[in-house]
């Protein structure tokens, strides 16, 4: 498999031409380039192969290539750090440029103190720039001055054999290649080549041998080839059409080749990598992000170790953060001015995994205290059908056999605690599936349309009519419906690998319900959004709902904080999950699309947002930090009511979609843990919950409320990931570090002027930061336990709330309020009227 995650983690000023990269590597084909490239491997083995010449490096070996040598490089699974150093940068230094060569190889001898002070100097690189400082730049120059002199002293040699390409052949070399890059997926030929470059086919050959190490028909077969394998991942196209498509004359060709070096048939490969992207949702059906992905690209142990076997010591987190600068913030607010009403759709939606999962316990306790603490409307599921609830059978002759004594227990709970029903169609009982083979997650959920429509629409009848029957007419109209989730995503996923599938399946499901009563509101189905992907597939089957008279009565979308820009152009190999590298990415996305709708006059459409999170990652450790609490506040109160609903993914840790982790903290998407601990984002849900019903006031950083004479103000300092964080890499962030891919952590002044208000009133402010109402801060100080007592549980649920404070205060005119807010803290203050008559105590 041709593939290669290739990271640059320290940027380098630009009077210092220099970059540094982390790969983890799997294949790179052969290549050349002007810089000087240090290359050391911190875990794995790589077989290397410089101007025809094989090396095999293990952990902690090291090779220079130097300019313009030809290299190629092979690994299962190898993590590498690459220094590469422009040549422009030695101009200063040495006399002639062109003369310059470096024998620096661990592979070509037994004496490893030879390369001591290498790889002292590049574990100094990483570990100053892991916890970089404000003049990080001068301690970067000095230690890349400090390489060179290191080179320049031990390795400097003459050049044996001419090993390095002269200018003019590399540039004869790059025609040829690029020639036969464009054009591998037609019929190309040895003697095609050679006229292009005005040469004749024997001396061709000969230097496509001597160039590169193999012939000409040997590169052409492994080019395509490696193309043919990324298409094998994209379960739409057939054995056939992938030949065709990468320039094989003939099935017969592709197969019999894809054996040799794979040693199987490209239908058993294929069979045995589908979970690699098992799962993937996509921007389109050719652009995927891995779903199960557990967490960044972690580099930490790895340069951990490296740091402490060259320096003798371990990598330690940075030193607490003095915060000597902070931003500042100064706003007069007239509280005569007229307000904006607020309706709170932040409450109209939260979200289970599954409908199964509302018969638990501890999803239903977390449910009672959320209803009591928050109050949302509905609840969205999965699985509504799904062979655990024993929804659906058939008898011997193929009669239907249905059974919802399991939907009735799960709805009764949710109506008992004031939360009605999103009833979602999904997925497919087992006796309708058309593939039984597709499943995904732990559960195993059948996502395959089904094989007997008849036999679905009498399902969703029965159902519909049932529900009916048991909650009343009344009480159903109440309730929203849809079929299926996220159908624009992958057939490996909940896709059907024709988009006409689901239409007809959407079609179909809506006529039913609705023909049992017209009123019922029937939604269209959750289109899966991120930071840099287009809505098309969502207005393709509003296009195709309104032309078949089914449109619907609302829309459900889902918004993740991803991004999907692809690694190295290989699209459907890509695993990599990036976090958007913009803050107001979650506003982009709603400009974007209520523009859209817009434009298609579709504006009146209710839009639901059913499910939203900074990432799809069950295994982000950032989920369980005050990152999160202060990325809802921010989210929500710039885009308050903009959409009528936000539903948060997922109210509980407590769920089937992955294998549930061991560690308490593994950075789950819950707002509780699966023992039901408040996290921060939870507390910040219960800030929003207590704000007033008219908008005052807001700005970067606060939202001011009223409710009848009295004001609410919410404050948030949320503070962005690093570039490196999400470009979907980790050098530095742990289980017991999780705040340290945020560089520039200031605190923030907020100094707020309220008048005309006079009177005496009391002020409440309810804090949450990383020393009061953080569940996971609270257990690194007790010490992180492999295996939490029911009384640490316990402990850890009373000590995790938010810190209170409250004072009383006299104004004629001007209520000013000033506080100052650590990083990533949360502050909601209540500024509550005092009449006449009422005491106060503390």
């Amino acid at each position: 498999m041709s593939l290669e995650f290739r990271h640059e983690i320290i940027n380098f000023p630009k009077k210092l031409p220099i970059k540094f990269f982390l790969h983890r590597i799997g294949n790179v084909s052969r290549h050349w380039h002007q810089s000087l490239e240090l290359i050391v491997t911190m875990k794995g083995q790589v077989d290397i192969n410089v101007n025809n010449v094989s090396y095999q490096l293990g952990a902690g070996d090291l090779i220079l290539i130097n300019s313009n040598e030809v290299h190629e490089l092979h690994s299962e699974d190898a993590t590498m750090v690459a220094l590469q150093i422009k040549l422009e940068l030695l101009k200063e230094v040495v006399v002639d440029l062109k003369k310059m060569y470096f024998d620096c190889n661990t592979a070509k001898t037994n004496q490893p103190e030879m390369f001591r002070n290498i790889k002292r100097i590049v574990a100094q690189i990483l570990q100053h720039n892991i916890n970089t400082s404000e003049f990080i730049d001068l301690k970067n120059a000095s230690l890349v001055y400090e390489l060179i002199y290191e080179l320049c002293t031990h390795f400097s040699s003459e050049e044996q054999g001419g090993t390095r390409q002269p200018k003019e052949a590399l540039d004869r070399l790059r025609r040829i290649l690029d020639y036969v890059n464009s054009h591998y997926n037609q019929p190309l030929s040895l003697q095609e080549v050679a006229k292009q470059e005005f040469l004749s086919v024997p001396y061709l050959s000969k230097y496509f041998k001597k160039k590169l190490g193999l012939s000409f028909s040997e590169y052409l077969k492994d080019l395509r080839l490696h193309y043919a394998v990324n298409d094998l991942l994209n379960e739409s196209l057939t054995i056939d059409k992938i030949a065709a498509k990468n320039g094989f004359p003939n099935v017969r060709s592709f197969v019999t080749a894809f054996s040799e070096k794979y040693g199987e048939l490209p239908s058993i490969w294929r069979k045995k990598h589908a979970e690699e992207v098992s799962g993937s949702i996509e921007t389109t059906k050719e652009k995927s992000v891995n779903y199960y992905q557990d967490e960044p690209h972690s580099y930490h142990e790895e340069i951990s170790l490296f740091i402490e076997n060259n320096l003798g010591e371990p990598l330690v987190a940075a030193p607490p953060q003095t915060y000597l600068q902070q931003l500042s913030t100064i706003c007069q607010v007239d509280v005569n001015k007229p307000t904006v009403e607020l309706k709170h759709h932040f409450k109209n939606f939260i979200g289970v995994s599954r409908v199964k999962e509302v018969l638990f316990a501890d999803v239903q306790e977390a449910l009672r205290t959320a209803q009591q603490e928050i109050g949302f409307r509905y609840i969205k599921m999965h699985g509504l059908l799904d062979d655990d609830l024993m929804v659906y059978g058939e008898d011997s002759e193929g009669k239907a056999i249905y059974n919802f004594r399991l939907i009735d227990k799960a709805f009764d709970f949710l109506l008992s605690v004031g939360l009605k029903p999103l009833v979602q169609f999904s997925f497919m009982p087992g006796k309708l599936a058309s593939d039984l083979s597709k499943t995904v997650f732990y559960a195993n959920m059948n996502t395959s349309p089904p094989k007997d429509m008849d036999k679905w629409n009498r399902l969703v009848e029965t159902l519909t009519r049932h529900l009916i029957g048991r909650y009343g007419i009344r009480e159903v109209r109440s309730w929203m419906f849809c079929v299926w989730n996220e159908p624009s995503s992958s057939n490996l996923l909940f896709g059907f690998k024709q988009d006409e599938t689901f239409f007809s399946l959407y079609k179909n499901t809506y006529d039913t319900v609705k023909s049992i009563d017209p009123l019922l509101a029937f939604g269209g189905p959750a289109a899966f959004s991120t930071y840099n992907k287009s809505e098309d597939w969502l207005f393709s089957f509003l296009s195709f709902s309104r032309d078949h008279a089914c449109l619907p009565d609302f829309i459900t979308v889902h918004y993740y904080d991803i991004d999907l820009v692809p690694q190295n152009n290989h699209l459907s190999m890509d695993k990599q999950l990036n976090l958007s590298p913009v803050t107001d990415s979650f506003q982009q996305f709603i400009d974007r699309l209520q523009e859209r709708l817009l434009e298609e006059s579709l504006s009146d459409l209710p839009v639901y947002m059913t499910e939203w999170n900074s990432t799809v990652s069950h295994k982000d450790l950032m989920s369980d930090t005050c990152f999160k609490s202060s990325y809802v506040i921010k989210n929500i109160t710039e885009n308050y009511d903009r959409l009528n609903s936000f539903g948060y993914w997922l109210l509980t840790d407590m769920h089937e979609e992955n294998r549930l982790p061991q560690q308490l903290f593994h950075g789950g998407l819950g707002l509780f843990t699966y023992n039901n601990i408040k996290k921060p984002a939870y507390h910040a849900f219960c800030f929003l919950n207590r704000l007033g019903d008219e908008l005052v006031e807001r700005g970067e950083g606060y939202f001011i409320t009223r409710q009848g004479r009295n004001y609410q103000i919410l404050l948030h300092n949320y503070h962005h990931y690093d570039d490196i964080y999400a470009n979907g890499i980790s050098i530095s962030i742990s289980h017991k570090e999780r705040y340290s891919h945020f560089p520039n952590k200031t605190k923030r002044e907020l100094r707020l002027e309220l008048a005309p208000l006079a009177g005496h009133y009391e002020i409440k402010h309810s804090i949450v930061n990383r020393s009061y109402g953080s569940a996971y801060d609270n257990a690194l100080n007790l010490g992180q336990a492999a295996d939490w007592s029911a009384s640490d549980v316990d402990y850890l649920r009373q000590i995790s709330i938010p810190r209170i404070e409250k004072e009383l205060c006299f104004t004629s005119d001007i209520l000013t309020i000033h506080t100052v807010l650590e990083p990533f803290e949360i502050r909601l203050i209540e500024i509550s009227e005092i009449y006449e008559g009422e005491t106060f105590h503390v």
